[in-house]
């Protein structure tokens, strides 16, 4: 007997040794981790039948063993999960591994489990019965959370939406980061109903505060969000009592479905991903098996109750309530514990105020006082964050046409400068108001006579930059000053290439001297 067979021998001792100081079968098999009527079968065999029935073993091999070690790794990185949890991680996993029944899988399970020494932890589940309904009648709602191990080591909290069509059970499931609002639960609702192909004439919900404002001596108030939601679908919404799982059972019974064999023991890589394995698992294992209270197939009893669901044939496009905020003098708005960046000028008093709205896709939409978009931003979920938007270090508050108008207002020909700021701006479109910028820095530290002389100087050379600009007014203030030699060239200076990224015409510097000299 080998040392494997030996310590099934033991285990077939304490079996019988629990048996005789009154431990009922359930009570033995949840002690040593294993099915009851595994128990009861070795409760009935003598010392002689147990020897003869491992020897009989020990020439057997099965099915799984090739995957033993995918299975221990993953007991051991998740020991809470189940047997059905493990068959469908094998169908993820291994698309060309052997049809099993789950009997197999769970048989097998324990054999891993008892050779590794990997017990599963108990875990009491309650499980309600509901009257059926006629097909198409009810769907019912709910929420879960879940905090998932990310791919750095780390720990990411997931909010997960769920439907269930009461008569089918044919599943649905939506997963974000983020808690959900009650946009994001209308995006969720127009999920599902696509999933389903339609709509059933009632919707069951836990009282959420996504959805409700109050209640009100049982009068429930719904958000006017959702409220023009329900009214558009036409299904009646009925919040049931809280904590009340006989109104809900079979959504309470997904909730923890998703939790403890979709979510236990998955790494969380973004959202996309996640809910893309999320469809494949509805259509692997959550809508494909067995149902335990029904005995069907609810992938088969939805092909049923489709054609007693409402067809959707609009769109519905959620209208959010833009909110007020004022504007700090640092030109920035507080939302949610963070700080987001508005374009230098936006401030413009105490009274100053902007419009948000928060989006679907989790964006802050922010508009000035006439509702034009003036920036979007990620929302971030820190506290105490800056999120700003680096164009607006720039001077954004009057525009390109009337900075020319401006600046050409200052030199001796206006016309003529105007055009040349214009023939700039058709060279450079993309930095124009950098190149302005920088020549009106230059009216503060140069004469305007030296100015119209290099403005002259450079539409006769069809010289349209402003760092070329710049380095004809510092020639022409050095001979002027005669501090420099007259062979000495003109540098042109461009614009940095590293914050802009662009590689700028250089001009040949001995058209300079020649034009200069």
């Amino acid at each position: 007997m080998n040392k494997h067979d030996a310590e099934k021998l033991i285990m077939y001792y304490e079996i019988h040794k629990r048996k005789i100081n009154g431990d009922n079968p359930t009570r033995i098999a949840r002690h040593l981790v294993m099915d009851y009527r595994t128990v009861i079968k070795y409760l009935n065999m003598s010392e002689e039948q147990y020897i003869e029935f491992l020897e009989d073993q020990t020439f057997r091999s099965k099915t799984l063993d090739p995957y033993e070690d995918y299975i221990q790794y993953r007991l051991e990185d998740c020991p809470e999960a189940s047997a059905a949890q493990i068959l469908d991680w094998l169908k993820e996993n291994f698309p060309d591994s052997p049809t099993v029944n789950e009997k197999t899988v769970f048989n097998f399970t324990l054999y891993v489990r008892r050779k590794h020494g990997i017990p599963k932890p108990f875990v009491d589940r309650d499980f309600s019965q509901i009257p059926e309904l006629p097909y198409g009648k009810q769907a019912q709602v709910d929420f879960g959370e879940y905090t998932m191990r990310t791919d750095q080591q780390g720990r990411k909290k997931i909010y997960y939406f769920s439907m269930v069509l009461s008569r089918s059970r044919y599943k649905f499931v939506y997963l974000i980061d983020t808690p959900f609002t009650t946009i994001i639960t209308i995006e969720a609702h127009e999920l599902a109903f696509d999933y389903f192909g339609g709509i059933t004439e009632e919707v069951v919900y836990d009282q959420d505060s996504v959805l409700l404002v109050s209640e009100n001596y049982g009068d429930l108030l719904l958000t006017d969000l959702f409220r023009s939601y329900v009214k558009q679908r036409g299904f009646h919404a009925h919040f049931c009592r809280k904590a009340d799982p006989q109104s809900k059972g079979k959504i309470e019974n997904v909730i923890k479905y998703i939790k403890y064999n979709f979510l236990r023991g998955r790494i969380y890589v973004n959202n996309q991903l996640l809910n893309g394995q999320a469809m494949s698992w509805l259509g692997r294992t959550a809508n494909a098996k067995v149902h335990a209270a029904t005995k069907l197939i609810p992938q088969t009893e939805w092909l049923i109750e489709k054609a007693h669901l409402t067809v959707i044939n609009d769109l519905f496009v959620p209208k959010t309530p833009l909110l007020s905020y004022k504007v700090r003098k640092d030109n920035t708005v507080l939302f949610k514990s963070n700080f987001y960046g508005l374009p230098l000028g936006t401030y413009t008093g105490p009274n100053t105020s902007t419009w948000l709205k928060q989006t679907p896709a989790n964006e802050l939409v922010i508009y000035d006082s006439s509702k034009t978009e003036l920036v979007r931003y990620k929302i971030n979920p820190g506290r105490g964050k800056l999120i700003t938007n680096n164009n607006f270090k720039r001077d954004y508050s009057a525009g390109i046409d009337q900075l020319i108008s401006e600046l050409s207002c200052l030199f001796g020909e206006p016309e003529q400068a105007q055009i040349y700021f214009n023939q700039i701006r058709d060279d450079n479109p993309r930095y124009i108001r950098d190149q302005l910028q920088l020549i009106r820095k230059m009216t503060k530290s140069y004469s305007m006579e030296l100015l119209n002389q290099a403005l002259v100087f450079c539409i006769e050379r069809s010289v349209f930059k402003a760092t070329d600009f710049k380095s004809v007014v510092i020639k022409l203030q050095a001979d002027s000053k005669n501090q420099v030699k007259e062979e000495d060239p003109i540098k042109v200076n461009t614009l940095d290439k590293s914050a802009f990224k662009i590689t700028p015409r250089k001009s040949n510097i001995s058209d300079y001297q020649n034009l200069m000299n």
